[in-house]
């Protein structure tokens, strides 16, 4: 008959599933839940719905949303919506990287643009006008180089340059592809593959009458199928197919199985519309079966996604559940929605016991617990209030309660005595054990009815919560605020034993804090300041070599437990973990394993732990209790992918520099060039690493400025304002506390320097200041040139006057030409002092200019310009001679003048330098408006300069100071 599996090749999938199960579970345990995180919708910022889900190779996922396609980073939600908004069915990513979607009449590809932010490409404009109205599309399967999209009732073909559309008739509920074929369901119980280029009968399955939901490769090339209302089937590629039963058919199929997953160890995820998440094994068993009571939103599942890490995803109809499906812990509450604090457990005769604040709970101790069967725990009667410890004495369980010390024998709880306040048990003899309750000792002794209460020991009447049986039989009581008590005791004085209080002043950094553990048979105490162990010799407490170069000295040893295998588990402030030791014979080699997961979560001050074996610890947290099976590790990949998923430079305005995807045109060499004012980066980063990001640390640097790496920290963004001009790398780093590093992520980048600071602009700046000194030269010797030919014109019309009055008058000629003379001589020696002046003035000015020049040659960092600028420098030098030139033209004026400078300082000795140049100028007659430019004053500094002047030759207001000066004869009189 068609469809059967042979017996032989059913015998084979059962070996095979049993075996793998077998290596698998080795030991271990589905006791508990695993951690489950919650992503609402104000959480990922998108619609209420999600209904496909894919990982790109760099591991961030992407969620078809009714708000379009949420991406996810491990640390940030973005939305992208597509073009005409509606909701996004289905989601695949392609080998080259890009990210189809498929929407109501909308189908498309998003990828990177050239600044690496996502860009969508629409490929509605490859279909006819009058075909691009369609329905959602729910299915995109990639297959051979074609991309298929399907509808429910169209599949179109994209074939990277044109879009083929497939009618096959009737309504399309699946397409698929197995490991030979691409499989089409229609109208319920037909399956079409899709061969040369259309879709063809490939068998009918009757059976079906329902949806396919889920796909997924089974051993060999055996394809599971799972339906929304008739469970689960299976195909193979010979032809073989039929229904894949289990002893759950009829209740999975009430539950509505919407989709499905394989998950890694080959367990199977069914999510289903009424009841949540369905894990099965291979055995066919229901292995797990999460709903709203353990954690999930809700419990409508609208898609089951195992990730490449192993993480469960899980889109609701309302938000994103995540499940560490392959966690080493899961979550123990055997008081169900109580969550009480876990304090103490103990596993006897088959039976687990766990002790939280309103009781103790007992449950079967196995390796598999169906999960139909609820509840698990049973409250063990008379337990009811805070149970502080529970232990093994001479075959019986004991449990310390707030109300006295009780026997446990099954589910039952027996009261031992009237005493209240018992904390925990530790046997003396066979016979007898000391009980530390909330005032002080007790004694309890074994009779063939059970232990009884025997008396209380005097001597210490403090709250003995902590004590361990030292090798000596000796019992060490631990007060963490009071310090430590020794009690020596004797079945001969057994309620009078000899106690020793001990505290800071024999060896102990304090009396405070101070816990003690039995370790290897010994006593060992854990202080403030590392590990301690008491010398008998000394009588003192002394630091413990092997423990304090393992934990360091500075650290608080919280708590101690020795399991099994001789293996030390521990707490301190920062950590929980165990040292495992390895036995070699001749020396002991001892390891640190630490727990990242455990930090935060102990119950401070009554640290729990309980190693059961390799495979099973239970360990006592704030909310109920952690089941730990250490011999799984905490990722089964060693690979931590680091991405930077943005860089935006602020300045005038804004500019995203990368939008977190290497666009496939850019080339490695390539670098952005900022200007100088977008100087303002921020950087934001994420690793894909989604099973505790509490545990994720990142470390950067900006390479061209700093050396040295950050400090480990949980931020994802970092920020760095006002970067000089220059060039510099971007790294960042990621890693799981006391675990691994991700590789180191670059980004370079160059900021220009301001325009007026180029090379260009100092060029220029060279050359104006050249040419204003070339202008500068030649107008002064063109002005000098056309003065001297003035002059030259003039003597000479002087000279040909004088040579016709000589030959007209020779008789007068002697007087007359002395006369004229003289006049000239004077003329021409006030010429030349002009022109001396007008001398000083270009020196003046020349200096100013040898100054401007000396800035720029200090500014230009140009060693070319530099040069050019020395050279004119150089020019200058020859022509600074400012006090020289005053001092010709002094002595040129005093000859005219007869000396008269020289009897003007020697008859006004408190005048100044300029002014005598200010009573020069008035001796010559020139204006105010003649000497301004001369002194290089305004012509209002001159009226200011002449009244200075008055008043230092102390004329009345009424003289006139031009007068005065050319009046002034040698002796100072006017």
């Amino acid at each position: 008959m068609a469809g059967k599996v042979p017996r032989w090749r059913l015998l084979i999938l059962f070996i095979l599933g049993t075996g793998l199960h077998h290596v698998f579970y080795a030991q271990g345990t589905n006791l508990g839940t695993p951690p489950i995180r919650n992503f609402s919708k104000k959480e990922y910022r998108g619609g209420t719905q999600n209904w496909d889900v894919a990982q790109d190779e760099r591991r961030m996922l992407y969620w078809a949303n009714n708000d379009g396609l949420l991406r996810y980073d491990g640390t940030s939600w973005q939305c992208f919506p597509v073009p005409n908004r509606t909701i996004v069915r289905s989601v695949a990513i392609h080998r080259n990287g890009r990210i189809y979607t498929g929407a109501q009449s909308e189908i498309g590809y998003f990828e990177p643009g050239s600044n690496g932010r996502l860009t969508y490409q629409s490929l509605l404009l490859l279909l006819p006008e009058d075909q691009r109205n369609f329905e959602d599309v729910w299915d995109i399967i990639f297959f051979g180089d074609d991309v298929f999209f399907r509808t429910n009732k169209l599949v179109f073909q994209y074939t990277g340059e044109r879009l083929h559309i497939h009618q096959p008739g009737g309504d399309l509920h699946a397409l698929f592809a197995t490991s030979s074929a691409l499989i089409l369901q229609q109208s319920l119980h037909e399956l079409l593959e899709f061969k040369g280029s259309s879709f063809t009968i490939h068998r009918r399955m009757e059976d079906l009458g329902s949806p396919i939901t889920g796909v997924f490769p089974w051993a060999g090339d055996t394809t599971l199928m799972t339906t929304l209302k008739h469970g689960i089937f299976f195909l193979t590629a010979h032809g073989h197919y039929g229904a894949w039963t289990t002893p759950y058919d009829t209740w999975i199929k009430e539950k509505r199985i919407y989709s499905s997953t394989l998950l890694p160890g080959s367990f199977i995820a069914l999510g289903t519309s009424l009841d949540g998440l369905i894990v099965m094994d291979q055995h066919r068993r229901i292995y797990r079966h999460l709903y709203k009571k353990h954690g999930l939103q809700n419990n409508n599942i609208l898609n089951c996604f195992a990730d490449q890490s192993g993480n469960l995803w899980l889109g609701l109809d309302n938000g994103i559940d995540m499940i560490v499906f392959d966690s080493r812990y899961h979550f123990v509450f055997p008081d169900e929605d109580l969550h009480a604090t876990g304090y103490a457990a103990s596993l006897q005769e088959g039976k687990l016991y766990l002790g939280v604040s309103n009781g103790t709970y007992v449950a079967p101790w196995q390796t598999y617990y169906p999960p139909m069967q609820e509840p698990l725990f049973v409250k063990a009667g008379q337990s009811d209030g805070q149970v502080w410890s529970l232990n093994l004495a001479g075959g019986r369980l004991l449990m310390g309660h707030h109300e006295g010390a009780f026997e446990l024998v099954g589910d039952a709880a027996r009261r031992i005595g009237q005493q209240n306040g018992v904390w925990t048990f530790v046997p003396l003899q066979d016979d007898y054990l000391m009980a530390g309750t909330y005032e002080g000792l007790a004694l309890y002794k074994k009779t063939p009815q059970g232990w009884t209460y025997d008396g209380m020991i005097r001597g210490l009447d403090e709250s003995c919560r902590i004590l361990v049986r030292d090798a000596d039989g000796a019992v060490w009581v631990s007060h963490p605020y009071r310090g430590l008590y020794h009690v020596r005791w004797t079945p001969f004085s057994k309620f009078d034993p000899e106690i020793t209080y001990y505290n800071h002043t024999h060896g102990l950094p304090s009396h405070l804090n101070n816990y003690v553990f039995r370790i290897a048979g010994k006593a060992v105490f854990g202080t403030e300041r590392g590990v301690y162990h008491f010398d008998p010799q000394q009588k003192r407490f002394v630091p413990d070599p092997d423990f304090n170069l393992i934990f360091g000295k500075e650290h608080r040893i919280k708590y101690m437990k020795e399991d099994p295998q001789g293996n030390i588990w521990y707490a301190t402030d920062e950590e929980a973990g165990r040292l495992r030791v390895k036995d070699f014979g001749v020396k002991k080699e001892v390891q640190k394993q630490v727990f990242p997961e455990l930090h935060g979560r102990l119950a401070g001050g009554f640290e729990f732990i309980y190693p059961i074996d390799p495979h099973n610890v239970i360990i006592g947290t704030e909310e109920g209790f952690i089941h730990l099976n250490p011999a799984v590790p905490y990722r089964q990949d060693t690979t931590l992918h680091l991405i930077l998923t943005n860089v935006t430079a602020f300045g005038k305005t804004d500019s995203v520099l990368f939008g977190g995807y290497p666009a496939s045109s850019a080339t490695g060499d390539q670098v952005p060039v900022l200007a100088s004012g977008m100087n303002h980066l921020n950087f934001t980063y994420s690793a894909t690493d989604f099973k505790d990001p509490t545990l994720l640390r990142y470390r950067t640097r900006l390479a061209g400025l700093e050396d040295e790496w950050s400090s480990w920290t949980t931020e994802s963004r970092r920020s760095i304002t006002n970067l000089n001009p220059g060039k510099y790398t971007f790294e960042v780093q990621a890693a799981v506390k006391h675990g691994i590093e991700s590789e180191i992520v670059r980004f370079a980048f160059r900021i220009k320097p301001p325009w007026y600071t180029s090379g260009t602009a100092i060029l220029l700046y060279s050359l104006s200041v050249m040419g204003l000194f070339a202008g500068f030269v030649m107008r002064q010797r063109h002005r000098f040139e056309s003065e001297k030919a003035q002059l030259t014109e003039t003597h000479q019309q002087k000279e040909a006057e004088q040579s016709r009055m000589v030959e007209a008058s020779r008789a007068a000629l002697t007087e007359i030409q002395n006369e004229k003379l003289e006049v000239e001589i004077k003329y021409k020696n006030q010429e030349l002092a002009l022109t001396t002046m007008h001398l000083v003035q270009k020196a003046e000015i020349l200096l100013g200019i040898k100054d401007g020049l000396l800035q720029l040659q200090e500014k230009s960092k140009n060693p070319e310009i530099k040069k050019d600028l020395q050279q004119l420098l150089n020019l200058l030098n020859f022509d600074v001679k400012l006090d020289e030139d005053w001092a010709q033209f002094a002595f040129h004026f005093d000859q005219v003048h007869v000396d008269f400078l020289k009897h003007l300082r020697e008859a006004f000795p408190q005048l100044s330098t300029n002014d005598c140049k200010l009573c020069a100028y008035l001796r010559m007659n020139l204006s105010t408006k003649d000497i301004a430019p001369l002194l290089n004053i305004s012509v209002r500094g001159v009226e200011g300069s002449r009244y200075r002047l008055r008043k230092k030759l102390g004329l009345p207001n009424d003289a006139n100071l031009t007068d005065f000066i050319l009046n002034l004869t040698p002796s100072g009189d006017a």
